[in-house]
């Protein structure tokens, strides 16, 4: 005990004795999105000079809310929040209305959407899981882009517990696949075609192609299995490169050179006329100076010194894992085999984030840009070429540098476009002919129309039908639920009867996959997803942990091989049985945000239709084209009509039934929800018109809300 309150004693007497810590330095100014926006208005005009095209107006109030609450939120507004909207003064709603959509959860959930879409992140792949919820995690944080840029290009390691290494894992490690997704995603240059012979379009060659694929040489993808189990999927650097010079087609017996990794994009010599630059240098080490000295303020903890810095047992990693898998485990060079950091990929990370690479910055600011106007300064946003020059270079570059001097600051990026005036136009009518039409958009003197994207489709219906929170009381909607599935059954021949059971055949139905683990299924309908829980998925564990696996016995692991063989113990037979299961089901529907469920979803749910893709083309785009089973969806479909019934536990209930029903509120009410606007004297008749028609008022009122879902104005953007 004195050994224990002397060391206290000095410990305590050392902290007192240190001297002051020194004060932060001051914080350079902060990039400010509305003066940024301003200035971005201005040069728009200056460059579009004597060019006349129409000039759609700036959008009215209720419509510029439903748009940012699309575009930051991933869904239409509540009726709460267009009253609190409305409440605020008309020269401040628009300005707090972007900072209040930006501070909330539901921003991080459609932000990573599209950092998804751009990463290609793919939930069924090597470490995917967790690399979707890291993605989520540095959109909710704020991760400077380029830092976020940087793990991805160059994170080693084990797939789940490193997420990072999901981008690399993703294409499989494949060197080739690798250059063309890095130059294509990060910088907007479509370099793949260089792979077999020089670009015929731009200035790349094939020799350019091969020095930008040398940095992805040593990297490989590596299994660690006992028997036929994963023991885990790692991402590692092998000794020797496999990019050679010349390619095989080429070599024709000459012998082949290794290539050395070299950086084919030339990068700005002098900073901008705006000094970006020098900004964001003098930003990065206020940064790193803040970070110190808060560290520094935080002092040693002297619970931790009492502790003597934790004696007690710690937990073992390897509990109820077999003996087997651990020993299996012991005898990897954890260092060496499974961590070995990647050199070139770090040296091309950071020649991909220098902020004097003029194509990193243009790319990501023209791929924001697009997604929120509905067309960049580029097109197609990732075809950055000689011949296919901005519409607006001025304009782009100047939004890249002040990005770039904001620190890659992605919030100040997504704020300063919302607050500009390019973004607030409106439409053209369609009465303007076409060409003048597309003049104007591109000029960004008016906006094209833009239809939600899938899963701010999904989440608005969900929301405008109170299908978030269930809307029925418990035992009002119980239904029998049927399905079938097929089980594989091991029968013994009757030797008295030989053949009587037959052996599979060819074509004969396999018993159904196991579920993916760490998931929680959805219902039965098509709209039902798989909600991922990304708390859980970003636990840090112990790579020996192995997620707790078990050997599978000897005897497991002889009926698999033998099923897989098709050879089974004499007078021993597989036949597959069909099993009818009635379930009661309590059918009262409610949906998750479809921004949390595992993605891509799967073949002919709701997200895919509506123009999610796999995930799995470099170039494959979402394709917002209207089609004939879109349309048998939303007509037909569980989560269209769920959302217009009415539910006794929602707001609009009370209005159109009972004591006090009044409909011209349960109508107008439904308006503002489904249209964020007040339905006008037509409609309105119209509405009690269609009410009065029906069996009852509720039932009117959910064919009034069915129609309001199917409309144009409730799927575009206004």
């Amino acid at each position: 005990m004195k050994v224990r309150l002397y060391s206290l004693s000095v410990a305590v007497l050392a902290l007192c004795a240190a001297p002051a810590l020194a004060a932060p330095p001051p914080a350079p100014p902060a990039a400010n999105p509305a003066a940024t926006a301003r200035a971005i208005d201005k040069l728009l005009a200056e460059e579009n000079g004597g060019v006349k095209t129409q000039v759609a107006p700036l959008v009215e109030d209720l419509a510029f809310l439903r748009r940012v609450s699309v575009d930051l939120n991933g869904r239409i507004p509540t009726d709460a929040e267009i009253t609190k909207y409305m409440a605020w003064p008309a020269t401040e709603r628009r300005a707090k209305a972007i900072e209040d959509f930006m501070a909330r959860d539901q921003y991080a959930d459609r932000w990573a959407i599209f950092y998804s879409d751009l990463f290609r992140v793919r939930y069924g792949s090597d470490g995917g899981p967790a690399l979707q919820a890291w993605v989520h995690q540095a959109v909710r944080n704020n991760v400077p882009y380029d830092v976020l840029t940087r793990k991805l290009l160059a994170a080693s390691g084990r797939a789940g517990s490193q997420p990072e290494t999901g981008f690399i894992l993703g294409d499989d490690a494949d060197p080739y696949a690798l250059t063309g997704a890095a130059s294509q995603l990060f910088m907007g240059v479509r370099i793949s075609c260089a792979q077999c012979h020089n670009h015929p379009f731009d200035v790349w060659s094939q020799e350019d192609f091969y020095d930008l694929a040398a940095f992805f040489g040593k990297t490989q993808r590596v299994e660690h299995r006992v028997k036929m189990q994963i023991l885990g999927i790692f991402l590692n650097e092998r000794t020797e490169t496999a990019i050679m010079w010349p390619p095989e087609t080429k070599a024709q017996g000459k012998p082949r050179k290794a290539v050395p990794a070299k950086f084919p994009f030339e990068m700005d010599k002098a900073d901008g006329p705006n000094k970006h630059l020098a900004r964001m240098k003098a930003l990065r080490e206020w940064q790193d100076a803040d970070a110190k000295a808060k560290a520094a303020a935080k002092g040693t903890n002297i619970d931790d010194l009492i502790d003597g810095g934790g004696t007690g047992k710690k937990a073992d990693p390897l509990e109820g894992v077999s003996e087997e898998i651990k020993a299996a485990m012991k005898k990897l060079d954890l260092e060496g085999d499974l961590y070995k950091a990647s050199e070139l990929r770090r040296k091309l990370a950071e020649s991909v984030t220098d902020p004097r690479n003029r194509f990193y910055s243009r790319a990501f600011v023209n791929r924001v840009w697009a997604e929120l106007i509905g067309r960049g300064f580029v097109n197609p946003i990732d075809d950055f070429r000689n011949d296919n020059p901005a519409s607006h270079p001025k304009t782009l570059d100047f939004l890249a540098d002040e990005f770039v001097a904001s620190g890659y600051d992605f919030r100040f990026l997504v704020a300063t476009i919302v607050r500009t005036e390019a973004y607030q136009r409106g439409h053209l009518l369609g009465t303007v002919p076409a060409i003048d039409r597309l003049a104007a958009e591109k000029a960004f003197t008016a906006t094209p129309a833009r239809r939600m994207g899938s899963e701010a489709l999904f989440d608005s219906i969900v929301q405008a039908g109170h299908l978030f929170t269930p809307k029925h009381r418990p035992g009002e909607n119980v239904t029998t639920v049927i399905t079938y599935t097929q089980v594989a059954v091991a029968v013994k021949e009757d030797p008295k009867n030989p053949g009587s059971v037959k052996p599979p055949r060819l074509g004969d139905p396999k018993p159904a996959m196991p579920a993916m683990p760490a998931m929680k299924a959805g219902a039965y309908d098509l709209e039902k997803g798989i909600e991922v829980d990304f708390k859980d998925a970003l636990k840090k564990k112990d790579l020996l942990q192995l997620e707790k696996m078990t050997a599978k016995s000897p005897e497991e692991l002889e009926a698999e091989m033998m099923m897989k063989s098709g050879t089974m113990p004499a007078g021993t037979r597989i036949r597959y049985v069909t099993k009818e299961v009635k379930t009661l089901v309590d059918d009262n529907p409610r949906f998750t945000s479809s921004m949390r469920m595992a993605s891509p979803a799967p073949v002919g749910h709701f997200l895919r239709v509506f123009g999610q893709t796999d995930r799995a083309a470099l170039d494959e785009r979402r394709d917002h084209s209207p089609s004939m089973r879109q349309a048998l969806m939303m007509l037909n479909g569980k989560l269209t009509n769920e959302a217009a019934r009415v539910g006794p536990l929602e707001p609009v209930a009370p209005l159109i039934t009972g004591a006090k029903a009044d409909v011209d509120a349960a109508i107008k009410l439904v308006y503002r929800e489904a249209l964020t606007r007040e339905p006008t004297a037509e409609e309105l008749a119209d509405a009690k018109a269609i009410i009065k028609e029906a069996a009852t008022p509720a039932e009117g009122l959910a064919d009034l809300r069915w129609a309001l879902f199917n409309s144009n104005e409730f799927r575009f953007i206004p």
